[in-house]
């Protein structure tokens, strides 16, 4: 039997797209140990190479290359749904250059566009994801780098959207925004990874078909998530996008990594993107 450990995160779109996946409990000679952590943690991770798969933000798969190559589904990118940057009202953008920004992990690509986009970097400072807006709030910094579900949830904390970096990347490349996908470890070969692709496209099928498995799933890992966001969270990043990246997704991600390189944040890397 051929056991595989996988990780993602907690994130809604996650684990809509991987509950469906088979596990020791299923009559399958393919069967997976899902390992659940925020997407930092598996960023870090990746660098060790410490999991078969794992879902990781495009700027961290950008130092990963030499030993992960992306699958084809079960990434997430997309429209409309980029990372933003909030503060609370009155601030001006052009504020943003020198002032302090509360941001998630090193590795996310969240950071990698803030990066691109004013071609230096910030004065970041790091916080878990759900503390970001309250400190925005609370003074203690000055703008916020706001990923997920923080989308829909900004204006409960009495903040505005200054800036979106999804549109941003939008109008300047014309791609989608690649924020993470789905690696898997070269060394597991080509047909491994066609397989992992298929079992993943299946788990993707059985949440579209309203399996009660995966919406309990999805609300148990959701935390404090009321069930309104935790759909506005799937209906965004789970698209066509996260059953095959396509020529365009590749581009896009082909794209990102040609601009991280050019800004000396990624290693260049001449492997294949893809691994298969």
């Amino acid at each position: 039997m051929t056991h595989l450990r996988i990780g993602y995160s907690t994130c809604p779109n996650d684990t809509y797209i991987f509950a469906g996946l088979p596990g020791s409990e299923d009559d399958s000679p393919f069967t997976f140990d899902p390992v659940l952590a925020d997407v930092e943690t598996l960023n870090g991770w990746a660098l060790e190479k410490r999991l078969d798969i794992t879902k990781l933000s495009f700027f961290a798969f950008g130092k990963v290359r030499e030993q992960y190559a992306l699958l084809h589904a079960g990434g997430a990118l997309g429209r409309g749904c980029g990372p933003v940057i909030v503060s609370r009202p009155g601030t001006d953008l052009r504020e943003l250059e020198n002032g302090i920004i509360a941001a998630p992990g090193n590795l996310t690509t969240a950071r990698l566009l803030l990066t691109l986009y004013l071609k230096k970097e910030p004065q970041f400072k790091q916080m878990v994801f759900s503390e970001i807006m309250p400190a925005v709030c609370e003074g203690k910094a000055d703008f916020g780098l706001v990923i997920h579900e923080g989308r829909f949830t900004y204006q409960d904390h009495n903040l505005q959207i200054l800036l979106d970096l999804g549109e941003w990347w939008e109008q300047e490349t014309g791609y989608p925004i690649p924020l993470g996908g789905i690696a898997i470890r070269r060394d597991l070969g080509e047909n491994m990874a066609r397989e992992v692709d298929r079992c993943i496209r299946t788990s993707l099928n059985i949440a579209r078909n309203g399996s009660e498995h995966v919406t309990n799933y999805v609300m148990f890992h959701a935390q404090e998530m009321i069930p309104r966001v935790v759909q506005q969270h799937i209906d965004l990043y789970v698209n066509r996008f996260s059953e095959d990246l396509g020529e365009e997704g590749r581009e896009a991600i082909l794209f990102l990594m040609d601009q991280a390189e050019r800004a000396g944040r990624v290693k260049p890397c001449s492997l294949p993107l893809m691994a298969y």
